[in-house]
C-alpha cells in the first residue's frame, strides 16, 4: 500500500493559509479513507527560504503519496512550482492537490505530461507577458519626455576604486598606464586607462602636484 504524506508550507505571517492547508488535508484524508503516514511541514517566510522545500522533499520515498491543498505550496513561482514537482515525479513520487483538483500520477503518464505542458506554457506566456509590459512601460516613459537609464553623467563603481589612491601615486610618479596595471596585477591595462579617463584622475593627480609646489 502507498504511504500517504502530507506536505504543509507554513508562513508566519499567514497563519490562516497554513490552518486552511492542514483543515483541508485532514478533511481529503477522512473523505477518501487514507491513512495518513507522515505529515511534513516547511516553515518558508522569505524567499531564500524556498531552496528549504526541495531539501524537505528529498525525504519523500519513491512509492509514497503527497498530498497538497494546492500546488502553490511547491513555490512562490509558476518556475519553481513546476521544478519541485518535476522533482518529485523524477523520484516516483505521486502527487495529489485538492484544490486544483489535480493529480500527479508519474512522469510517463500521459494526464500529468499534459498538465505539466499546461504549467510549462504558462511559465512561458508570463515570461512573454513581463517582457511586453516592460517595453509598454518604457515606451511610455519616453513619449512623457522621461529619460531612460542612469542620469548622464553617473559614474558606476569600478573594481579599479580600492586601488585608486595607489593608482593616483603611481601616476604621479610618471609611470604610465599600461605600467601601473602590471604593478596592481591587472591583465589588460585598456579597462584601467578607460577608468583613468573618465575620472580625471590624471588632471587631479598634476593639479594637486601643482598646487603643493
Amino acid at each position: 500500500m502507498e504511504k500517504v504524506v502530507s506536505f504543509i508550507r507554513v508562513n508566519k505571517n499567514n497563519d490562516e493559509y497554513t490552518d486552511t492547508q492542514a483543515l483541508e488535508i485532514a478533511r481529503y484524508i477522512k473523505q477518501n479513507n487514507l491513512q495518513l503516514d507522515r505529515n511534513i511541514e516547511v516553515e518558508v517566510n522569505l524567499p531564500e527560504d524556498e531552496q528549504n522545500i526541495k531539501k524537505t522533499l528529498l525525504s519523500c520515498k519513491a512509492g509514497c503519496v503527497v498530498v497538497v491543498y494546492d500546488i502553490n505550496v511547491f513555490g512562490r513561482t509558476t518556475a519553481l512550482i513546476l521544478e519541485n514537482i518535476k522533482f518529485l515525479l523524477e523520484h516516483e513520487v505521486r502527487i495529489i492537490s485538492i484544490n486544483q483538483k489535480l493529480d500527479f500520477v508519474a512522469k510517463d503518464d500521459m494526464i500529468t505530461q499534459m498538465i505539466l505542458g499546461v504549467i510549462k506554457m504558462t511559465i512561458n506566456l508570463e515570461k512573454e507577458l513581463m517582457s511586453l509590459r516592460t517595453k509598454e512601460a518604457l515606451t511610455a516613459r519616453k513619449l512623457d519626455g522621461i529619460s531612460l537609464g542612469k542620469p548622464k553623467g553617473t559614474i558606476q563603481k569600478s573594481k579599479f576604486d580600492e586601488q585608486r589612491d595607489k593608482i593616483e601615486e603611481l601616476l604621479s610618479l610618471g609611470l604610465s598606464v599600461r605600467k601601473i596595471a602590471k604593478v596592481l596585477g591587472y591583465n589588460n591595462h585598456i579597462g584601467l586607462n578607460n577608468y583613468v579617463k573618465k575620472r580625471n584622475i590624471r588632471e587631479d593627480v598634476f593639479s594637486d602636484n601643482e598646487l603643493a609646489s
